[in-house]
Parts: structure tokens; sequence; C-alpha cells
């Protein structure tokens, strides 16, 4: 009995056996030749060997979570980035998985529409793409948005349950937390280095050799992107905090919402100060049955006082800036922002020269002898891009992401995870349409996979909350039997 036992093992198969051997003494000789005379090329094919093995053995929501914490630090490849590089090497685990029927195959989007007509617009925009150089800065910019695509559907279509969902929040916080404390560390070495020729800070925004008024962009290198992360993760962090029962937890998560608010500060940006104040009134205006005054004043309260607290902060005892007097000194052309009218000016007239389908996905710095001011405004920025039309379908986009949050009866406290999540998502959005106004996220390629999975997140919770309502259903009666 033991031994047919045996024989049904795929490990006692002797041919299995005498293969696994010669692979073993494959990979010795591989390894000692590389030893011997190392190629980078053949390293970089081994190393890309062993990283698929680790992926293959993870299960897809766990090599999403570890995907949320690389992406923010990107390395160059022959053919793109590794950020490229992970959503493919996922992508294909995950097809081969479907295949072999280990993972569900991919389901319908409330948002397929809208995204397949947008990335329509993204081809059909090449037609005025006429010059090798705007070629050359296109392309990349296609294919960082297909990356971009197939991250939101590896989400959405792998994270399944309420359980899943709060996995990937809990890695989004490490992420976070990584983010920030090399924001800090910028804050005190502007201008230097964490780690050469990868994560450097030589564009470090700053006054006086960058003693003073340091404005800090962290792995994004964008002070006013890495301000609207910061803006966006404070709910999302929040919403943690109400949810979680754990004492350390708690408390951890609570430090990470400080640390979020000093360097929403540090940033030194006025935008997303603005948009994280809109969005928080208008949540308390989708809580407004469930909130009582006690708990809100304290809460608003609070809020106040962190607000000028961190100001203080910030201001008087790092190397940065004061947010409080830079928005006293904000002056206005009517609804406009005085630092903001010729770069809408010039958005705008570029815009008119291609109106219904675009320059194409890259933004010129130059027609002819006239120097282009960029739009520092994130629809006047898809408009140029991809003209009209596409900008139509970005905006279709936003709505549908909107109503599919859209909370009918708000509880940051309910019993489903995804359904109170939809409340901090619909949020998320109104935040980043507003503060889309001033800034442009399709200017950074590293950024873009944040808002994406921002995008992901909010649409699989959706999926999630609307099974959990068609599994709480109750079977219908039967009739009885005469």
């Amino acid at each position: 009995m033991r031994t047919e036992r045996l024989r049904g093992r795929p490990g006692a198969d002797p041919i299995m056996r005498v293969l696994g051997a010669l692979a073993v003494v494959a990979v010795g000789v591989v390894l000692g030749l590389q030893y011997v005379t190392p190629d980078k090329r053949v390293l970089n094919v081994l190393a890309a060997l062993v990283v698929f093995g680790i992926a293959w053995r993870l299960d897809m929501v766990t090599g999403l979570c570890l995907l949320v914490v690389l992406l923010p630090y990107p390395r160059g490849t022959v053919f793109g980035s590794t950020d490229l590089a992970f959503i493919l090497l996922l992508l294909i685990i995950w097809l081969l998985r479907i295949g072999q029927r280990q993972s569900q195959p991919p389901r319908p989007t409330p948002v397929d529409a809208p995204l397949g007509a947008w990335l329509v617009c993204w081809v059909i925009s090449f037609y005025n793409v006429t010059t090798l150089d705007g070629l050359s800065q296109a392309l990349p910019n296609m294919v960082q948005f297909v990356a971009c695509l197939l991250l939101f559907y590896l989400i959405v279509n792998n994270v399944r349950t309420g359980r899943d969902l709060k996995r990937l929040h809990l890695f989004q916080a490490i992420s976070i937390l990584t983010i920030c404390l090399i924001a800090v560390y910028e804050l005190n070495h502007p201008g230097g280095a964490l780690v050469r020729g990868w994560i450097d800070f030589q564009g470090t925004t700053g006054d006086a050799l960058n003693r003073h008024n340091v404005r800090v962009g962290g792995p994004f290198f964008d002070f006013e992107l890495f301000s609207e992360f910061c803006a966006l993760c404070i709910p999302l962090v929040a919403f943690m905090i109400v949810r979680t029962r754990a004492v350390y937890a708690r408390g951890a998560l609570f430090g990470l919402l400080g640390l979020l608010v000093f360097t929403l500060f540090a940033a030194v940006t006025r935008g997303a100060i603005i948009s994280l104040g809109v969005s928080a009134v208008y949540l308390v205006f989708l809580l407004r049955r469930r909130v009582r005054i006690v708990p809100l004043t304290l809460v608003g309260g609070s809020a106040v006082a962190t607000f000028f607290l961190a100001n203080f902060v910030v201001s008087q005892f790092t190397r940065s800036g004061n947010l409080i007097a830079r928005l006293g000194q904000t002056e206005f052309v009517g609804l406009v922002p005085d630092d903001r009218v010729g770069a809408w000016l010039d958005g705008w007239n570029r815009f008119l020269e291609h109106p219904i389908i675009g320059h194409g996905p890259y933004y010129g710095a130059m027609t002819g002898t006239h120097v282009w001011t960029w739009p520092h405004n994130g629809y006047l920025f898809v408009a140029n891009y991809v003209g009209a039309l596409g900008l139509a379908c970005f905006v279709w986009l936003l709505v549908r992401l909107l109503q599919l949050s859209y909370p009918a009866d708000a509880d940051l406290s309910g019993p489903s995870y995804a359904k109170s999540f939809l409340v901090i998502a619909h949020m998320q959005i109104v935040l980043f349409m507003v503060d889309q106004m001033k800034i442009d996220y399709l200017r950074n390629g590293i950024y873009q996979f944040e808002v994406w999975v921002m995008f992901g997140s909010l649409v699989a919770a959706h999926q999630v909350a609307r099974s959990e309502r068609h599994d709480a259903r109750p079977w219908p009666a039967l009739p009885l039997a005469a």
C-alpha cells in the first residue's frame, strides 16, 4: 500500500527525478560559469526566472499587493520601466492560471465603455503626430497608458472579496509609509540622493541653495502631485482607523495619518489642501443623517487645530515653507489664480489647433517659434492629448466612477467593508476631480499608476458590494403543495 502511495506522488516518478537532477546540474553549471565570467544579460535572465518563479508561487492578490508597494520605485530597462515588466509578468501568470482553471476568467466592468472609447481616442490622436520627435514622445506615453489599463483590470478581476480589498489596503498603507519616509528624507537632504542614480532629489525646489522653502516631491519628484497623493491617502488611512479594532494597529495607523499630514504641509501646495477641504465638506454632507453634532464639532475642531499645528511645526522647525502664508498671498484674476492665467490660456490656445482629436499623446513644448507653457490643468492636458472627444470620454469615466461609488446609505462602520469603503472612494474621486483643475496627473509616469490603483480599488469595491448584495438575497418561497 505504501509503495502504491509513493508511486502516485509526482516527486516519486523516476522520470521526474531524472529531470529534476538534470535541472539542478544545469543551473549549477550556469551559476558556476557566471561566477567565473559573469555576463550581464544572462544574470538578468536568471533574475527574471527567479522573479517569475516567486510570482508563480504567490496568489494573484498577494502579487498585486507586492506590485502596489513596488510601483513608486521603477528602474529603467531597454523595453520600458520595471513597473511595466512587473505588470506584464502578473498578466502572463493570470492568463496561465485562467487557462489551467486556477483563476476565474475576466468579467465585464461598468466602466468598460468609457475606457474602451478613451483608448480608441488615444489611438486616433496619433494621426496628428507628424514628426519623429513627437512620435518618440507619444509612443512611451501610449505604452504607459496601456500599462495603467492592464493594472486596472488586474485589480478589478482579482480583488473579488472584502478580505482581498482589505489586504490591498494594508499594502497600500505600507506603500504610503515608504513614500512619506522618502519625502521626510528629501526634506532633510534637499538636492541629495537616497540611492544615487535611482532615488535622488537634485530637482528639489527651494530657496538659497535649498536651505529654505523646500517643497518635497518624494519618489514622484513632483511636489504638486505628491501633495495630491497625500490628500488622496488621508481619507483612506482615516477609514482604516475607523474600521480597525486592534489597539496597536490603530496606533500605527494614527502615526501614519500624522506622517501624511506632515508631508502634505511639507509640499507647500495650496491646491491639494483646498481640494481636501472641499471633499471633506462633501463627505460630511453625505453622512449628514448619521453625523451627530458633538462628535462633528470635536472632529472639526481637531482638524482645524491640526491644520495650524502642522503648518507651525513644518514652517518653524524644518526647511519647508509656510503654507498659510502662501494661501494668504494668493491673488485671483476673476475666478482664476494669477499664477495659472498664462498657463491655462496657452493650454487652451494649443488645444484649439486640433480641437477634435488632439495633438497626440505628448505635449510639445514648441510649435515653430512659439514656446508653450505647461497647462497645469488635467482637463486641458487631456484635451491637448486626445482632443474634445478624448476629454469627453475622460469626463465620462469620472462621472461613471462617481455613480458607482455614490453611497445610497453612507455608513463608514457598516458590516460590509467594500460598501463602507465606497464612501471614501467617492470622496477620493471628488478630491481628484477638483485638484485636477490645477495639476495634470498624466505628466508623471510614476504617479499615474497610483491614480489607476485608486480607480481599480473603487470598481473592485463596487463589484464586491454588488456580489454581497446578490448573495444576501433570500431564496424565493416555494408554493405550498395542494
